[in-house]
């Protein structure tokens, strides 16, 4: 399926607006333009006159631009099994959402990834870092490249039976094939549509691969500077499996097979003591907190002061519609602030809210190594960002003061919700304006994706 093409030449005007820039300086700019060509950001300021000289103006006074947001953790994949499973552990959870991964076909998990993405637009999410399932990862990167969201994705593997979980013959092959498998689709999808598509290589967990093919994805990603996308420390039961195997922590083992490295992002890390945090960040690794996911799923709640302290870099993901009902990241911020200051007792413990939504921006691009493509609002980089609309009760008052930081973070953090975007541009084009999916057909998603599930109920022999 072909990708978005951009208009490499149109000139895009986002006039009168307040601009949250997230550039080294932290600037925010009260009644400034964008000017976007083709899918970079050419010129930020006060450009008067310059409305005859493009091709569409957008008129944002009142309104907020921000860095397109950027989820470091999802599985598109589960996006159909919203609301199916609730009330369970871990283990438990998995139970069932592996067995409806099974029973995936290739159009189904075509619809997932296309209902997952509509979701995000609608949010401002414009580049994700995303592991598939086991099966018709094809299908997932057609809608990537059909509605022009930024992605790394992979898929799963996995070469190793853990106890507790009903895995099926479709989930777990040899380390040989599960890895060429992925080596096919590396080669087939990354760096398309101008390096908007990336490929990651996707081992499942510490204790769902074995040695061998977790030293695979590692000695391929430093060979060919791949990235890679792994579970790791997100329940207390993983340390214990670990430990019993390897006499090491998680982190420790991981690092023992050359995975704990700039290019990997660890998701939850719920379960890591300090000397784990000070390995990834002595090593440079990412962690992908996912607060929502964590707490619904009764799996703790990560140490991200302690991250924060010694320089970890730390990006959000929403984990999966599966797990806690949607991919809200301006959920994943207000959680991400609030619990600490819960379980800590300590309101002024970081993340702050401007902290927060740096892991929501540059910290995501850092996990996806793009930082200097995205992430905030500066001449050169893409036209990845979002615009948003607090003129309402939930969001104000808003007095000019309060559009400067530090107050802006908190408004956007605390107040903002994710029907509050207006906007969503990826790489200079826009895919969602005024609550208008630009890049699929609304309707068609939603009829399309509740035939799906029913489909996969009936085959996986669930009944609601």
């Amino acid at each position: 399926m072909a990708g978005i093409k951009i208009e490499v030449d149109k000139r895009v005007l986002i006039s009168g607006a307040t601009i949250v820039t997230m550039n080294p300086k932290r600037d925010v700019l009260v009644d400034q333009d964008i000017l976007i060509v083709g899918d970079r950001i050419e010129d930020i300021g006060k450009l008067d006159g310059m409305s005859e000289e493009v091709d569409e103006v957008i008129l944002a006074a009142g309104q907020i631009v921000i860095p397109g947001l950027i989820q470091t953790h999802l599985h598109l994949t589960r996006t159909l099994f919203r609301n199916l499973v609730a009330d369970k552990n871990l283990n438990q959870w998995l139970d069932i959402i592996q067995s409806l991964e099974a029973a995936h076909d290739r159009d189904s998990n075509y619809w997932a990834s296309m209902l997952g993405i509509a979701e995000l637009f609608l949010g401002g999410t414009t580049a994700i870092y995303d592991m598939e399932a086991d099966q018709y990862t094809d299908s997932a990167f057609e809608a990537i490249a059909q509605t022009g969201i930024r992605a790394f994705s992979g898929k799963r593997m996995t070469d190793k039976l853990y106890t507790g979980v009903k895995y099926t013959e479709k989930t777990v092959g040899s380390a040989d094939i599960v890895f060429e498998e992925s080596l096919h689709l590396f080669e087939k999808w990354d760096g398309r549509d101008g390096g908007r598509i990336r490929y990651c290589f996707c081992p499942a967990s510490a204790i769902t691969c074995s040695e061998k093919l977790l030293r695979m994805a590692a000695d391929f990603s430093s060979k060919y500077g791949a990235r890679v996308h792994i579970h790791a420390s997100e329940i207390k039961e993983e340390e214990t499996i670990i430990m019993k195997h390897t006499g090491m922590r998680v982190i420790d083992y991981l690092d023992s097979v050359g995975l704990v490295n700039d290019r990997t992002v660890l998701a939850h890390c719920v379960h890591v003591d300090n000397h784990e945090i000070k390995m990834i960040a002595k090593r440079g690794a990412h962690v992908a907190h996912c607060p929502t996911a964590n707490l619904y799923l009764a799996s703790g709640i990560a140490p991200i002061p302690k991250m924060i302290e010694h320089g970890v870099n730390i990006g959000l993901g929403a984990d999966n519609a599966a797990d806690h009902t949607n991919m809200d990241v301006f959920q994943e911020m207000k959680l991400a602030a609030f619990v600490q200051k819960g379980v800590h007792m300590h309101p002024t413990i970081q993340p702050n809210a401007q902290k927060t939504f740096e892991m929501a921006t540059l910290g995501g691009a850092r996990a996806l190594g793009l930082e200097k493509l995205i992430g905030s609002i500066e001449i050169g980089k893409k036209a990845d960002l979002a615009i948003v609309d607090l003129r309402k009760p939930h969001a104000w008052p808003s007095a000019a003061q309060l559009n400067e930081e530090p107050n802006i973070y908190r408004r956007i953090v605390y107040s903002a919700k994710s029907s509050d975007v207006v906007l969503t541009m990826v790489n200079g084009r826009i895919v969602m304006k005024d609550g208008e999916l630009l890049s699929m057909d609304r309707n068609e998603v939603l009829k399309s994706s509740n035939d799906a599930i029913m489909r996969l109920l009936e085959r996986a022999g669930i009944t609601r």
